[in-house]
């Protein structure tokens, strides 16, 4: 960084070695890029992004009409509400060398400026708690569509560290973040194993073809008491705060996000959703997979959260409970899920319509041997997700104070 041409303002509260500098003037927002109309390239609507996470999972491949141009090391902050409150800014590192992909009209593309920051700084800074409550002061607009003004944010004044500040910065959090993604990657494989062996199992037999099935099988109902009941709205009176989770603080089978708190009395309508031992949730909206699971080993979750009727509930037993995971995982219920939601404003399905869906009910003892064989797969999933709760918490309580110099790293 150039610190010649720039001044602290306030040396009291200044860091040694920190300027005062707008966000022009180290990065460049909104990079030019050349794709051609018609060209085949990555694309990364708005839903690919998952809140308060650094990866991009998941993109599309489709022909370039209009977007935002970006390349790998950039940052892409969304600029509209809600997007932006529900943290969907994410680190572009998916592309080949010099490969240019796309996206949503509502992102800002943040990229460095050689010599003056920092690509993964620069990401650190977008998601850092200042930097959003600038952003969001910076929103115009009707209510529900308000955008970030950029050319206010552009101008906005950050004190920022010099260079070797900000590469020693994005080092500390990138630690926590690159342990999170091999610990996302390591549950994805362990769940496409849950889903091989469930497969095996039992993916050769068929609701249509009942007279197949083997002695003591039979085709059932979803919604069907002591082996998979459909869990009605309504939670127990509780003293003190509990996290509520929407669907949007989950991504597949990952929670995203337990920032948000609630008490009994003051807490949003939706939030009145009971997690149970044996229990497992899906989002009822269509083409949305958002998936959760209580086992006897989730009596965290099961005692501190409350979900939103965003989600349906499905109560199992002691032998059916992986059983239904797995089917519940599996591709062929996303799509019984979407051929059966329906609405004019919310495309979703509700339980009426949850309750027509035919199952396979498989004798006990193979349930039970199905039990026993998945069981220590989604427990390591579960202790998995315990320790990146436990990293994104770390990662979230420091960067705040790294971001203002409350904590020095050597450089």
């Amino acid at each position: 960084m150039k610190n010649n041409k720039f001044k602290i303002q306030n040396k009291n509260f200044s860091p040694s070695g920190w300027v005062e500098t707008t966000l022009g003037e180290v990065c460049e927002i909104n990079p030019t890029e050349s794709l051609p109309k018609g060209k085949i390239a990555k694309c990364v609507p708005m839903d690919c992004i998952n809140s308060f996470t650094r990866q991009i999972s998941r993109f599309e491949e489709k022909e370039f009409n209009g977007g935002m141009k970006f390349r790998n090391g950039d940052t892409l902050l969304a600029r509209i509400t809600p997007c932006l409150e529900n943290g969907k800014t994410a680190y572009v590192d998916f592309l080949d060398e010099n490969e240019i992909g796309f996206g949503s009209t509502e992102y800002i593309v943040i990229r460095e400026k050689q010599g003056l920051s920092d690509k993964k700084f620069l990401y650190y800074l977008a998601v850092s708690p200042s930097f959003k409550e600038i952003a969001i002061k910076a929103m115009t607009g009707t209510s529900g569509r308000q955008r970030v003004q950029i050319d206010v944010l552009v101008n906005k004044n950050f004190l920022l560290p010099p260079l070797p500040g900000q590469q020693a910065i994005a080092s500390v959090l990138s630690a926590f973040d690159d342990k999170i993604e091999l610990l996302r990657e390591e549950n994805k494989t362990l769940e496409e194993t849950g889903q091989v062996i469930f497969k095996e199992w039992f993916g050769k037999y068929s609701v249509d073809k009942p007279e197949e099935l083997p002695e003591g099988w039979r085709v059932g109902k979803l919604g069907e008491k002591n082996f998979a009941e459909i869990i009605g709205s309504g939670i127990n009176e509780f003293d003190g705060e509990k996290i509520y989770l929407a669907t949007a603080n989950v991504s597949d089978s990952n929670i995203t996000n337990t920032n948000e708190k609630i008490t009994f009395k003051e807490r949003p309508s939706r939030a009145n959703m009971q997690p149970i031992e044996k229990s497992i949730w899906f989002a009822k909206m269509q083409d949305s997979r958002k998936l959760l699971m209580f086992d006897d080993y989730s009596e965290f979750e099961i005692e501190n959260f409350i979900l939103s009727t965003g989600f349906a509930g499905i109560k199992t037993t002691e032998i059916s409970h992986y059983f239904m995971w797995c089917f519940i995982l599996s591709k062929e219920f996303d799509e019984l899920k979407n051929n059966m939601a329906n609405g004019a404003v919310q495309i979703a399905v509700n339980n009426t319509n949850l309750e027509k869906i035919e199952i396979l009910i498989p004798d006990n003892e193979t349930l039970v041997k199905f039990n026993e064989l998945a069981k220590p797969i989604f427990k390591k999933i579960y202790d998995n997700n315990s320790q990146i709760q436990s990293l994104a918490c770390s990662r979230d309580e420091i960067l705040p104070k790294l971001m203002a110099g409350m904590v020095r790293v050597n450089f």
